[in-house]
């Protein structure tokens, strides 16, 4: 594996976000979670969420039929109106005091994170050129008390904002995408990430100031999340030693108030290089070494592997080339390709009968062959007891449907999630039919009223989380202790 650098380009993270939930007639969620001043029969939306296994073929196929389009963006609750969003359980009281300033804070910096959203959106950035974003989101966690550190630890538009009270307590790790795609913007929705990782650590250091609770916030800039894999590097580099837990959320299309805990893929990414001998093509094809017969060899072996895959894996790439004209034989072709797979252990096997068909095929040929892999994104694993107590919260505090479903996308979260306890929820915000993720319409989505709407449910859902795991030493030894998910899906 070669050594990477800040402009390498790997797996495109969620390039195969996908719908997992669809419509049933006969699971009914209770009424009394959705907000007041619905109808009867929008009180009883009903939802179900097929297997895992069984709806994976389509990148990005969350979207919505027009008839849900309109309910979902007229039935999203208002997250603005504090009363309704409070628990509906009796707890003590400096839990509810402390559930309450989470609230209320969240509250006067609503309209602050919207235009926070909306301006990282108006200036997409691609992979390690995200100066705007890291300025305008030191500059605002800045204003709001926490010590930054731009540049972290030797990426250019990598930062720490730090907030520290009393001693001793728990470290609270967040992350902050802020990453675009080429072309298409902001396409995944980074901004909405970009800004709730901002309101949930303004949040949780209000409750450490006015509860007095010791602990440390930690919010990364993580960027790169969609080829170069920030957050591994910043892993390696030691920026998630000594955070107690990790949390961070991600945006798709989907049903109303659908929220999803379960798993993504492991993906690993190959650059393959071919290089053979120009000639003429008609008056001396033989004295060439066609480099772009390698090419399109390799990709037949690749098709070929695909019968004897497994229905939970994955392989697609392009082939590129350099000065190629129609009547000379190309002396250089590059593949660029990527393999899934729902766990690293199964990617490892698949990746190298992917390696072999790259082989193959330069042997056949005669040209040599140059193979550079790039960072794997391990496959993720919420922690069960951050799952668990983010579930209940956004369950009972907020009417969503959660389910353990996955997606056939990856994230360099995942690797993440191998080291410390993590919770990586992926919720819907409203998109027109076939507008999912990576797509002109999800840039379009993600700067709506809605999106937002929906980005500070899960971000208060996530601040409460913390609270609770800060709050009781039990839980937090629990969560310490725990390794993979085990919640039911049943809501």
């Amino acid at each position: 594996m070669r050594p990477q650098t800040e402009n390498s380009h790997s797996a495109g993270c969620f390039v195969g976000f996908k719908a997992l939930f669809r419509r049933k007639s006969q699971a009914t969620r209770d009424p009394s979670t959705v907000s007041s001043g619905l109808s009867q029969s929008q009180q009883h939306e009903k939802f179900s969420v097929p297997s895992r296994y069984c709806d994976l073929d389509v990148p990005c196929g969350w979207g919505l039929s027009a008839e849900d389009q309109t309910s979902y963006d007229t039935l999203l609750p208002p997250y603005r109106d504090n009363e309704e969003m409070i628990a509906y359980k009796q707890l003590g009281e400096t839990d509810c005091a402390a559930q309450r300033t989470v609230n209320n804070v969240l509250d006067r910096l609503d309209p602050e994170l919207n235009q926070l959203s909306l301006d990282i959106h108006d200036h997409p950035e691609i992979a390690f050129q995200e100066k705007y974003a890291r300025d305008t989101l030191t500059a605002f966690m800045h204003r709001h008390g926490f010590d930054i550190t731009s540049g972290y630890l030797g990426l250019e538009t990598a930062w720490k904002a730090e907030f520290s009270y009393g001693n001793g307590g728990k470290v609270i790790g967040i992350n902050s995408e802020m990453d675009a795609l080429k072309r298409i913007g902001h396409a995944c929705g980074h901004n909405l990430i970009a800004a709730s990782g901002c309101g949930i650590a303004i949040a949780l250091k209000a409750v450490l100031e006015t509860h007095h609770i010791p602990g440390k916030i930690i919010l990364l800039g993580t960027p790169a999340e969609e080829g170069g894999g920030g957050k591994i590097i910043l892993l390696q580099r030691g920026a998630y030693h000594g955070m107690d837990f990790c949390l961070m959320s991600h945006p798709g299309p989907g049903p109303l108030h659908s929220v999803d805990l379960g798993s993504t893929t492991a993906v690993q990414t190959f650059e393959v290089e071919y290089l053979g001998k120009g000639a003429h093509a008609g008056a001396a094809p033989w004295d060439g070494v066609n480099a772009l017969d390698a090419a399109f060899l390799a990709y037949s072996n690749l098709s070929v592997l695909r019968q004897q895959m497994k229905p939970t894996h994955r392989s697609h790439g392009i082939v590129e080339g350099r000065d190629w004209v129609s009547n000379v034989i190309p002396d250089n072709a590059r593949i660029r390709w990527q393999v899934r797979a729902p766990t690293y252990e199964e990617l490892n096997a698949l990746a190298q009968r992917v390696r072999n068909c790259f082989q193959a095929a330069a042997l056949a040929t005669g040209c040599t062959v140059k193979i550079e892999e790039e960072r794997p994104y391990h496959d993720l694993r919420n922690n069960p007891v951050l799952a668990t107590t983010f579930s209940e919260i956004i369950r009972e505090q907020y009417g969503h449907t959660v389910s353990t479903h996955g997606s056939a996308a990856s994230t360099d979260f995942g690797n993440v999630s191998h080291y410390l306890p993590a919770l990586h929820p992926l919720y819907a915000i409203p998109t027109e039919p076939n507008g999912g993720n990576h797509t002109p319409a999800f840039t379009k989505a993600s700067a709506t009223k809605s999106a937002h709407a929906a980005n500070m449910i899960i971000t208060r859902g996530l601040a409460l989380t913390a609270l609770r795991i800060i709050q009781d030493d039990s839980l937090f030894e629990e969560m310490k202790a725990s390794r993979l998910i085990c919640i039911s899906s049943d809501s």
